[in-house]
């Protein structure tokens, strides 16, 4: 991989995955639209990585890109950029589902067939069940993130198949680190929102940057036309980490038991999880300790 392609490149897991390329030392274009309330947090993440020669950012709406030229000589592609806010809005289901797909639909048009696609799914789409789940669970998924993810992940395959694409579509839980989202539980704990929202996945918990070693290892490695789920490793995670966070607010842990096999990610991808729950939120802690002094300066 010499050339990649990130979408949503300036957002919480996107800016890590641009660090982690450029690091290797792989040329990326981001595309990634600056909403008005993320202004000084965008251009913070753009001033630590845009002095590089490899990186070039394009600041435009999805739906306004000329994929067809934009594509040429690109090696992966990397889809990241969801709609998060209104995903997570039964009344707007529909249309988000049109756009996700319609964007998807429009990347996969002008993919080179030399060109990898790996999108970013979700665990969402399994639902709510007991037991160990696999990649090979079936899907049922209860929210309406989960119902966008999946519909985006038949249409990767559908249109892969027809046109003999290759593509890698990796299911995340809940991920954490620096430069979480404000409407995520532990970014809402650690800056000490008295009544945190709870996420919309409490399968597990991955650090962000063993996260993007995954995406990497899928962009590099010799394998195409999988679904890996990505995993800890570690039972009840999620609430472990509001442990960790001296939580003793009203989330109640979910009494469904519920284990996530990592059997393939570990044997196609060589993934294996280098964060403990400790190191990853005091990492993310001490993240916005920095950032909000930062701020106070400006």
């Amino acid at each position: 991989m010499k050339k990649a392609l990130v979408t949503g490149g300036l957002g919480f897991i996107g800016f890590h995955l641009v660090q982690k390329l450029i690091a290797e030392g792989i040329e990326v274009v981001i595309i990634d639209e600056t909403p008005v309330e993320k202004k000084e947090e965008r251009e913070e993440k753009w001033m630590r990585i845009g002095r590089n020669d490899l990186v070039s950012l394009i600041d435009q709406n999805l739906e306004q890109v000329n994929f067809k030229d934009l594509l040429k000589g690109v090696d992966v592609v990397y889809h990241l950029a969801a709609s998060t806010s209104n995903d997570s809005k039964w009344k707007k289901l529909q249309k988000v589902i049109e756009n996700n797909v319609d964007i998807t639909k429009k990347i996969l048009k002008y993919l080179p067939t030399h060109t990898k696609f790996i999108y970013a799914s979700t665990v969402e789409v399994y639902g709510e069940r007991p037991g160990k789940i696999t990649e090979r669970t079936p899907a049922n998924p209860t929210t309406p993130y989960g119902i966008t993810k999946l519909a985006s992940e038949r249409l990767i395959q559908k249109e892969c198949g027809e046109r003999k694409l290759s593509y890698m579509i990796l299911r995340l839980p809940t991920i954490y680190g620096p430069w979480q989202r404000t409407d995520m539980t532990y970014q809402q704990i650690i800056t000490g929102e008295r009544n945190p929202d709870q996420d919309r996945s409490t399968l597990d918990a991955l650090y962000v940057e063993d996260c993007v070693e995954a995406f990497y290892l899928a962009g590099i490695k010799n394998v195409s036309n999988e679904i890996i789920q990505l995993t800890s490793g570690q039972e009840d995670a999620w609430y472990k980490g509001l442990e960790l966070l001296d939580y003793e607010g009203t989330i109640k842990k979910n009494p469904i038991k519920t284990a996530m096999a990592p059997d393939k990610a570990l044997d196609i991808l060589g993934f294996k999880p280098k964060f403990t729950l400790e190191k990853g939120l005091a990492k993310q802690k001490e993240h916005v300790t920095q950032w909000h002094q930062q701020r106070s300066l400006r």
